[in-house]
């Protein structure tokens, strides 16, 4: 192996519900589109949790930690979790402020806490189920607001939690706020926490409708699990991607 190429192993794990690999070489931005178009294939359909020895890499820069904060969210997203094998100490301090993972040293302790958690979980099914948190309004809305911009230019600002709860408050503006004349929607995402199945389905709805119109769709300010998520389900090619609003408007202005 090349001294700067990456290695992703899948290995066999004695935990229901998981899949393993491992990861080897050099994890940086220049490698991380090709892990994530193998992970993609491997992890169809996908498990509850995912586990990566991350112990023989040899390097990783910050586009491969956002790609594992980026994955960590998705399997946060989807009620499983993401586990690092091995991984330094320091590293652990990095990526443990960023995002919902779990650390292990062995994949034998991984399988243990696996199970732990099952048994955990099965000694109280017959006991009393707490109450359902009272879903506020709050909760149920994501469309934060829209905007005109240049001519045939919206600029749409989504909030809080994209999923089944908050679709309803989306399709309501949506349908009386999304102009006939628009053919260019720009997106912020910067306020987006979770992005799940209900949300996912909105955004193709936006690309399509857009789309017929022969428009573009660029997203901003897309953090590491939104944009890692929309790699995950193949869907990253159907946006144009923009660091700030006023970039994205200025992309889309007419020459």
């Amino acid at each position: 192996m090349e001294p700067t190429a990456l290695s992703c192993k899948e290995l066999k794990i004695e935990a229901p519900g998981a899949r393993a690999f491992r990861l080897g070489g050099a994890l940086t931005g220049k490698h991380t589109p090709a892990l994530l178009a193998q992970l993609r294939t491997a992890l169809d359909p996908r498990p509850q949790r995912l586990f990566l020895d991350v112990k023989p890499l040899t390097q990783i820069d910050r586009a491969g930690m956002d790609t594992l904060v980026g994955l960590a969210g998705v399997f946060d997203d989807a009620e499983g979790y993401l586990g690092l094998v091995g991984a330094p100490r320091a590293l652990q301090e990095k990526l443990a402020e960023q995002a919902p993972l779990r650390f292990y040293d062995t994949f034998a302790q991984a399988a243990v806490r696996v199970l732990d958690d099952m048994l955990m979980r099965l000694s109280g099914q017959f006991r009393a189920l707490p109450e359902k948190p009272e879903t506020t309004e709050a909760m149920k809305a994501v469309w934060s607001s829209i905007r005109d911009g240049a001519a045939g230019v919206q600029v749409l600002t989504l909030a809080g939690n994209f999923d089944k709860v908050s679709a309803p408050h989306f399709d309501k503006h949506w349908s009386g706020e999304f102009k006939e004349s628009t053919r260019f929607l720009v997106i912020d995402v910067g306020e987006l926490r979770t992005l799940v199945d209900e949300g996912i389905e909105r955004f193709r709805r936006m690309v399509e409708a857009v789309r017929a119109r022969d428009g573009r769709v660029v997203l901003c300010n897309a953090r590491p699990k939104i944009r890692v998520m929309l790699d995950m389900l193949d869907m990253a090619q159907l946006f144009e991607f923009a660091v700030s609003v006023a970039d994205a408007e200025k992309s889309l202005a007419p020459a």
